[in-house]
This record gives C-alpha cells, structure tokens and sequence, in this order.
C-alpha cells in the first residue's frame, strides 16, 4: 500500500469533526449499553475461532492408492496424533482439538473449514490491513480478549499457507504477526511454531522481504489508515446522500470500499481461471476438468500484480524420463487436480499450473521414471486478456476524448477566425462608406472653416 501523506489540514478537520461527533452524543455508548439485553453482549470465548476440519478423501493421494505412505503430512502435522489414514478412508479421532493445522498441511486441500480457505484467509487479513496502519496476525492464546478491528485471530498462525502469505506481504507490507515470546513452547499445538515459520520463511524468500512480527502487547497500534480516513471524509463532503446513510455508523464508507476492493481481487481470480482454461486448457484430452486449487490462484494472480517476482519463486514439476516410462498409468490415476495426463497419442503431460506438488506421482511410479525439476514461475504471469482489453477500452477512450478537444478546438479557433475577418471586413465597409460621402461633397467646409 501506499504511503500515507503528510498530516495536513485535512487530517486536522478529520479530528475535530470525530471529536464534535463524541461531543455531540456524549450518551451514545451509555445508551447503547443500557437498551442492549442482557447477555448480548460479546464476550471472549476461544472456541468460537476452532472449528473441526471436515475430511474429503477424493483429492486425498493416500486414499486413492490405499496406502498411508503416499502423502502423510496431514498426519505429521496433527499435534495430538488424531489423524489416521487407512484403507482409502480418513479417520478423525473425538481428540482432535480444532487447530486446522491439517488444514495448511495437506497440499490438496483436502480438508476444509470455511473460516481457513486460502481465500478466506486472504480476504480477512487484506480487509484489516487496507482499513488500518497495521494489521496483526495473531492465534486465539496470544490476546485471550475480544480482538480489535485490525487483529485476524486464527486457531494458531501455522494455519496460513506460504501462498497466502507471499499474496499478502506482496500487496500488503503493513502486516505483522504478534506471538508473545515463548507462547508456542507453552502451547499444546506443538507442530504449530514449525509449521508458521516454514510458511513464513518460503514466503519471506519468495517476496525478498521479512514479515513484521510484534511480541509485547503494548507495541500494537490500533490506528485507522489515513488515507482511508481521508477518502471516506471527502466522500461524505462529496455525496450528500451518502453522509446521510452512515450518520448512524461512521465506518459504513470505509467498509463498502474494502468491500469494493475485496471484490476487485476476487474477480481478478474468477479472470484468471478463464485465462488459464484459453492458455493451457482445462480439460484434458478425455474431456475431464483440470483442477486449479485456491493456493496456487493466489499465487498466480499475485505474480500477476508483481512479475518482477516470479525470480524468487520455488516451485517444480514433475518430468518424465521416456526411457523408463512405460506409459501404465500409475501417475495419472492418482494426481488428484489431473494436471499429469497420457495423451491418446501415448505422449505424457504435465500441465505445472495445476501441479500441487504433492510428489503422490514420485511414489507410485514403478519405473522411478519421474523425477522433480525446478520450474521457470514467469511461465506462470499469463496474460490478462480482460484487464488489457479493459486497459485498452479505457486507453481508446482517453484518446478520442483528445481528439475531440483537438477537433472543438480546431473549430472555434475557425469560428473566432471568421468572426475578426467579419470583424475587419465590416469595418473596411464602414470605412469605404465615410470616404465615398466625403468624395460626393468635395466643397463642403464645417462650421469652423
């Protein structure tokens, strides 16, 4: 985000109209109080923050080949051992204790809890971030109260995956994660500290920059970002209509454009799925759906706002040795978005933007065949057809409005020429017109004379 301006005049009125406000309705949070029934009020409760991952087994690779060693990172993640996979089926024990870890692990997205989505996540941490000067990240044990507008509270940070993080840093540099020092060693969530920093680290390499981090509850600002503050102040000056509608609720402006900016970035997303089914097809030649999971939407759609960046990024692809390929099958059966294909002409394909990188390929190839090989990411900045076509509308436009100018101001610089030679020659007529009646009376003297 930009930075904010200088604090001028504007910011000084800002303060003195919020001020006015309180001043005028000085009651306001007393009445509030007093009309709110008993026990409406919110109050702290850490689990409304936890919610049991639900379990799908169809993109899960150990279920797909009915072995638990295909993928187990879900399982290596569970804190408290809750999580077994056996016989195509996933089993979650009553001891799970809700902290979504399985969540962030498994590459597939197998487990979903709307509140961890990859976009969700996103969209919570994007909308604190752009309405304050600095938005926290933090878990359920590091505040232990009801959190403020800029504080995204999450079952444990190790939760975020790293491309929802690098989405974030790269939009937003105003983020930080606030963790108390020693928290985690105290926390029952033992895997969470290894899971945050990873995320955090490849992150952090793939923007180029470190993520800000808060220890001391005294240190957080809670602050509204001044450029927002300014914006919804001239808004309300602006649109009269407006000011009458959010004179009950101040931040109402402020809440419709992050809002509005939310949805700027979820169409970006919706844009991008378009384009990558024009570029790289999203069928395969069997006329099945390719699947392109939210994680790596983020990604691309990030790498679309910052190319510049597709240097840092670490990802790789699986690639076939055809000498030991023996074209079975193995790998395609059990790659869960159907990025790696065998063609009908017997040629095998992998399209790497659907690739999760989840290597279940590596381990049911009988052959060892296959092997990981390091991906240029610039090959995944595809073009936005949409953004360009509207980029260029917007382009065409501007210029006819300039050749319009060009062409008014042609024609009353015609108009303005014509009248001062209309101008002139009416003046020479009246001019012609005193000289022919004194050559009509050569003797005629004045009064004078």
């Amino acid at each position: 985000m930009a930075d904010a301006p200088k604090r001028d005049f504007l910011d000084d009125i800002i303060d003195i109209t919020g001020d006015l406000q309180a001043i005028g309705n000085p009651l306001n949070n007393l009445a509030n109080t007093l009309a709110a029934e008993p026990g409406s009020e919110p109050t702290w409760n850490p689990a409304d923050y936890k919610k049991r991952p639900r379990a799908n087994v169809i993109p899960c690779t150990s279920c797909r080949t009915k072995d638990p060693k295909t993928c187990a990172r879900c399982v290596e993640a569970c804190p408290v051992g809750a999580l077994t996979i056996d016989e195509g089926a996933i089993e979650m024990a009553d001891t799970c204790i809700k902290c979504g870890l399985c969540v962030e692990a498994c590459p597939n997205e197998c487990y979903s809890v709307r509140e961890l989505a990859p976009r969700y996540l996103y969209d919570q941490i994007a909308a604190a971030a752009m309405s304050h000067e600095t938005a926290y990240v933090t878990c359920t044990r590091a505040i232990g109260r009801l959190p403020e507008k800029n504080e995204v509270i999450l079952p444990c940070v190790g939760v975020v995956p790293s491309e929802v993080w690098a989405s974030i840093m790269a939009d937003y540099p105003n983020v930080s994660v606030y963790l108390p020092l020693g928290l985690c060693e105290s926390c029952r969530t033992i895997t969470g500290e290894e899971a945050y920093t990873d995320a955090i680290g490849r992150a952090e390499e793939w923007c180029g920059f470190g993520l800000g981090l808060e220890v001391d509850e005294d240190d957080l600002t809670h602050e509204l970002n001044r450029n927002w503050q300014r914006q919804e102040f001239m808004d309300n000056l602006v649109n009269s209509g407006q000011r009458l509608l959010t004179g009950a609720n101040p931040a109402l402006t402020m809440a419709q454009r992050v809002t509005q900016q939310i949805r700027g970035h979820t169409a970006q997303l919706n844009r991008l799925s378009r384009t990558i089914d024009q570029a790289m097809g999203g069928n395969t030649s069997k006329n099945q759906r390719r699947i392109l999971l939210d994680r790596r939407k983020l990604l691309m759609a990030m790498l679309q706002r910052h190319p510049s960046l597709a240097q840092n990024i670490d990802l790789y692809e699986p690639v076939c040795d055809p000498d030991l390929c023996t074209l079975c099958g193995a790998c395609e059966k059990v790659c869960p978005t159907r990025a790696i294909e065998l063609t009908p002409e017997g040629r095998w394909l992998c399209e790497n933007a659907f690739c999760t990188q989840c290597g279940a390929c590596f381990h049911v190839c009988p052959t060892k065949a296959l092997e990981p090989d390091y991906i240029d990411a610039s090959d995944l900045v595809l073009p936005d057809d949409e953004a360009r076509m509207a980029q260029v509308s917007a382009k065409d436009q501007k210029a006819d409005i300039e050749r319009l100018k060009a062409e008014g101001m042609k024609a009353l610089n015609q108009g303005l020429d014509f009248l001062e030679r209309l101008g002139g020659a009416a003046a020479g007529a009246a001019g012609g017109t005193a000289s022919g009646a004194d050559a009509a009376h050569p003797g005629t003297t004045t009064s004078e004379e």
